[in-house]
């Protein structure tokens, strides 16, 4: 049993058994409920299934960074993050358009609670982090679109490689 990047199970049977579980935990579209791609003929119903896991991943990050933010103050590295986050839901709203698939809306804001500590919240940044770059790896072991995979290749790295690093350094300081 998995993780989503925000502590939600997530029952890993490959990505078919991922999507389904995260179609039912966001509400959101879970393959074989809406397919425009097949409409389009541009993308597959897979793909597109990533692309909504991706783009509500980005508006539940969002939610997150802005309850802490509203609780505790100008925090760093919440400040900059939830920033990070609007571009990468925007570059992701910019693909869909460019698919001519629909773009899901936010469901997610001001509907995600801040946790009992600034600590807390930097744990569970890093946790988010972790998961998100799995979920990053599995969507590329099979998207084949060039400009998806250069896009979730770069939220991989930015995941790993500054955003991570950021809730650590978070975490030490409060210690």
């Amino acid at each position: 049993m998995g993780q989503h990047r925000w502590g939600k199970p997530l029952k890993m049977v490959g990505w078919f058994g991922s999507a389904i579980a995260l179609g039912a935990l966001w509400g959101g579209v879970a393959i074989g409920q809406q397919t425009p791609a097949q409409s389009t003929g541009r993308i597959d119903a897979q793909t597109q299934a990533a692309m909504i896991a991706a783009i509500e991943d980005e508006y539940h990050a969002h939610a997150f960074y802005t309850a802490v933010i509203e609780k505790y103050g100008a925090v760093r590295p919440f400040t900059n993050i939830v920033q990070a986050e609007e571009r990468h839901a925007a570059r992701l709203q910019t693909l869909f358009e460019q698919y001519g698939l629909p773009v899901p809306p936010d469901t997610f804001a001001g509907t995600v609670a801040a946790p009992q500590s600034i600590a807390a919240a930097c744990a569970m940044g890093i946790e988010a982090e972790i998961l998100n770059v799995q979920m990053y790896d599995e969507f590329l072991t099979w998207v084949s679109e060039p400009a998806l995979r250069d896009l979730f290749s770069q939220f991989r790295r930015v995941s790993s490689e500054k955003h991570q690093r950021a809730f650590e350094r978070c975490q030490q300081r409060l210690q």
